[in-house]
Parts: C-alpha cells; structure tokens; sequence
C-alpha cells in the first residue's frame, strides 16, 4: 500500500524544474491525487466549534467521496455520505443540527453508523440486527488536534499526531488563542487546487502583485523550514503594522499570542494554509479541489479576543467591528489579488510542455512538490 507522503530529508540547494504542466490539468492526474493523496492524507475538514452540540452535523467532499461528520451525544463519528438503501446523499447542506437521517426514504442511522429507523422494515424488508449491521455506513477517520477538525478516508494511515508533526503544536496552542470566528467565505477558482497552494508558498510576487497589501504588512526577511509533508514560513511584521496591532491589542483588551508576533505561516499539507499576523489575527484557508480546473477557497478567519466564546470583554465595540472589517478587506484584497494571478498562470500551463523554473526563493514549493511527486509516484 502507498503510504502518506514525507520528503524525508529534502534540502533545496539550486533552482529546479518543477511538476510537469500536464500534472495541473489532466484529468488522468487528477484522479490520482483524488486516490493517493485526498483518500489517504488527514484533510481539514473545519472546527469542532461547528459540532458543539449533540446533533450537529457537517459534510465535506474529500478525494471525489461525500462525508458527514455528526456529534453523537459528545463524541465524534464520520461516515461516507451515502444512504445504504438506494445511494442518496444523506446530508445535503453544509452544516446542520438533527438526526443521521436520510431525505429520500426517511432511514435513519445510529452513531455505528447502522440504520436503526427503516420506514417498512417488517413488511418490505425483513432486516434483522444482523441484516442491519450490514447495511452500515463506511466509516471515516476522524480526529481533532485543539479546535482544528481533521478526516482520513483511507481505514489504515499515521495518526494525526504523527501527521501533524511538530507544527500539531501550533494548532494547539492556535486554538486557545483565536476562540472566535468573526468571517467565513468561500470563493470558486477557476484554477487547479495546486496553484492555489502554490500563490501562498512563496513571496517572490509580493512586490508585483501585493503592493500595496501584503507587501505593506511585512519586512521581507523570510525564515523557512519544512517538517514531513508540511511547511513553515516566517517574516518579521513591519514597524508601522506592529505599532498599529500592538494599539489595537491594548485599546479592545485583546490576548494576542506571544510565540506568533510575526506574520507566520503554515502548510500543512494537501491544501491546509494558516496565517498568523502579530499574534492577534488567524486566517485559515483551504483549497479544495472541485475538478481539475477549479478548486474552491475556503477562508475562516479569526481574533485573538478572549471574550469572543461568551462575548465578555469589549467584543462587541464598535472599535471591534473596524478591526474585523479591516482584517476582512485586507484578507479578501490578497486572495483575489492572488486569484487573479492563479487563474492566468492555470491558463497559461495548458498551452507549455516545459515546467517551471523554481528558484532558492521558492523553496517551499520546491518542498511541496517533492511531497507531491512521493505521494502520487511521479
């Protein structure tokens, strides 16, 4: 069996070629990433702040497969998203409070994953506890690490604290922190999920394409490192946007991190992108493939307000609402800054045969595609 992919000891020391180009476009490669990578790495799936109560619901689609993730009575249980009866899609929104119960025929399943509710059942189909047994749910993986939701489809892999690494830690310490989404967005690209990973890997565009954005945001002085499959990147925020956080800190009683003062960013791979700024202000983003020309950016942002659960503290000022708005626009101006430059390098990949020069100053994505080609053997 093909094991979840590490790059083990990879040290970029030139520039190299990257993927080839048909790797973002062909449909073939697609349904490879959908099996080797989708169906066998851990991929976020949202926060356990979604399934608080018992009866809460979510669904994803990972790896081309529908999933639905319930809280029963407290715990946790992930199942592929397919009525056992005649293959309807059990939950068809993408969050929701009720029972594990199908729309189509009214079957009804327990935290097992068995149909315990079968309108009929004496009369048309005879299913004993054993006939229903069979009749289970497919099991997902499912595992939290803090607040962070994560599913496996494949039944045997790493844990998520294998996974994870090192950086499980920033999660942890990330979800005490940054208790209170405050924006949630989803944006449809009309480029492969890989260069949306790629346009946050590397800064190298900042100057051309971010300005008057990102570029006003940070110094420059980038600090990378990478930890299996995932990857880290480090600046130190810029003197007039620290001052400026450092204000906005004091005056609404914020509690921003003390080990994420810069602007600091992770990848944890496949499509999992987090970015810390001085401490006070999370984006998490996730890139989902739709097919292999459109990937769809979801974008969770959060404060570091610690009365945003039980709204104490000075959640609710005015001055509050200025800051989210400000984080917001900033937020939204880059990716549609970087959306716009994704789409046209997706554009021009269909029309070459010859990959992409990466350089030194592109080293994370030199790092992801290492983990790339390891995980769908090319």
């Amino acid at each position: 069996m093909h094991t979840p992919p590490s790059a083990p000891g990879f040290a970029p020391a030139k520039a190299v070629p990257g993927i080839p180009p048909a790797a973002y476009h062909d449909p073939a490669v697609f349904a490879v990433e959908e099996e080797r990578i989708f169906r066998r790495c851990w991929v976020f799936a949202g926060f356990t702040d979604d399934l608080a109560k018992s009866g809460d619901w979510l669904t994803r689609r990972i790896g081309g497969l529908d999933v639905v993730v319930r809280n029963f009575d407290g715990e946790l249980r992930a199942f592929r998203n397919v009525c056992a009866h005649r293959f309807a899609i059990i939950k068809r929104e993408p969050r929701g409070n009720g029972l594990l119960r199908c729309g189509y025929h009214g079957w009804t399943y327990d935290r097992d994953g068995v149909p315990y509710g079968i309108p009929g059942n004496d009369a048309f189909f005879g299913l004993d506890k054993a006939g229903r047994c069979k009749r289970a749910l497919t099991p997902v993986a499912v595992a939290a690490c803090g607040r962070f939701l994560f599913l496996r489809i494949a039944a045997e892999g790493p844990t998520l604290e294998d996974w994870l690494g090192p950086y499980g830690e920033v999660l942890r310490h990330a979800s005490d922190i940054f208790v209170r989404s405050f924006d949630e967005q989803e944006m449809v690209w009309n480029a492969n999920w890989k260069m949306g990973v790629e346009s946050v890997l590397e800064v190298y565009h900042a100057d051309t394409v971010h300005p008057t954005t990102f570029r006003k945001l940070v110094k420059g002085d980038w600090r990378c490192d990478h930890a299996g499959a995932h990857s880290r990147g480090v600046t130190s925020v810029s003197d007039q946007s620290a001052r400026w956080w450092d204000g906005v800190a004091k005056r609404l009683d914020f509690r921003p991190s003390e080990r994420l003062r810069d602007y600091d960013h992770l990848h944890i791979f496949p499509n999992l992108e987090i970015g810390f700024t001085r401490g006070l202000v999370m984006s998490v983003q996730s890139y989902d493939p739709l097919d292999p020309a459109r990937c769809a950016l979801r974008l969770r942002l959060f404060l570091a307000d610690p009365g945003g659960l039980d709204g104490g503290g000075k959640g609710g000022s005015a001055a509050r609402r200025v800051i989210e708005d400000t984080a917001r626009d900033l937020n939204v101006a880059l990716l549609r800054e970087d959306q716009e430059e994704s789409e046209q390098a997706f554009r021009g990949v269909r029309q070459t045969d010859a990959p992409a020069l990466l350089g030194l100053n592109e080293e994370r994505i030199q790092q992801f595609h290492a983990v790339w080609r390891d995980a769908v053997g090319r």
